[in-house]
């Protein structure tokens, strides 16, 4: 049974270098890693960052849980633009605390940090019929709900709250769910196709919100009245069908006509 991967990253160099095996954060049903920033005094990604990108797109099927230290919080934005393109969680550690790194004030903040990480996983990381599976890009939702992607990726312990969270899936799917199929604001049937093509793809691309998709998984999608349809890829570009189209989670599209 693989186990979640918990990342530590950005800490100063300088104080790490004092702690590097601090045995304290390790966790039993967790694999730790610890990518230290360049910098010997400041929180820093800026030069690790293909590293962490690495190690969360090489993260064991279970998925993997990022805590970043980052000082320039006006760059905080930037980086959360590129992960909202992976298939991680990713929560920043309060400014100033990772220069504890070792001592019990940051121990404390990785245990509240994996036990929320623990609950996220018991209750609205997607399973195989999640709603969350569905490509954000293509997707059309009504708008009581449509922000439940970017929900569930970014609540944490200060921002929202699990269980209204939980709260929006159930209505997303009382919404869009009919006869075993979703159906979005434009009447566009999405129902999952039988797999097909490999798992010849990035290690994020294999996942998303760190659950891992099976080998070719993806949706058929056309138009409930066969009418032909025009849907946005990942990129946001609309292209137009005139019968089918398959799209994976993600929102890359996969052929048609």
């Amino acid at each position: 049974m693989t186990v979640p991967l918990a990342v530590i990253a950005g800490i100063p160099l300088g104080i790490y270098q004092r702690n590097p095996r601090n045995a304290a954060l390790e966790r039993n049903g967790w694999e730790v890693r610890i990518i230290p920033g360049h910098d010997r005094r400041r929180a820093d990604l800026t030069g690790v960052w293909t590293r962490v990108v690495k190690a969360a797109g090489e993260a064991p099927d279970a998925g993997a849980h990022l805590l970043l230290a980052h000082d320039r919080e006006d760059e905080r934005p930037r980086f959360g633009k590129l992960l909202a393109r992976k298939s991680c969680r990713a929560v920043w550690l309060p400014r100033g605390l990772s220069r504890q790194y070792g001592a019990p004030d940051f121990q404390n903040a990785f245990d509240d940090f994996l036990n929320f990480e623990e609950s996220w996983r018991s209750t609205v990381r997607p399973s195989i019929d999640s709603p969350l599976l569905l490509p954000e890009t293509a997707f059309c939702a009504e708008p009581s709900v449509r922000d439940v992607w970017s929900r569930t990726r970014n609540v944490n312990r200060n921002r929202d709250r699990l269980d209204a969270v939980e709260k929006t899936i159930a209505r997303f799917r009382d919404r869009h769910r009919r006869r075993g199929c979703w159906r979005d604001t434009r009447d566009l049937i999405f129902r999952r196709g039988a797999p097909h093509g490999g798992r010849s793809l990035p290690g994020w691309q294999c996942r998303k919100l760190t659950f891992s998709l099976p080998s070719g998984f993806h949706f058929d999608v056309k138009h409930r009245e066969s009418q032909s349809f025009s849907i946005s890829d990942r990129g946001g570009k609309m292209r137009r069908f005139t019968e089918y189209t398959n799209v994976d989670p993600h929102g890359f599209l996969r052929g048609g006509r």
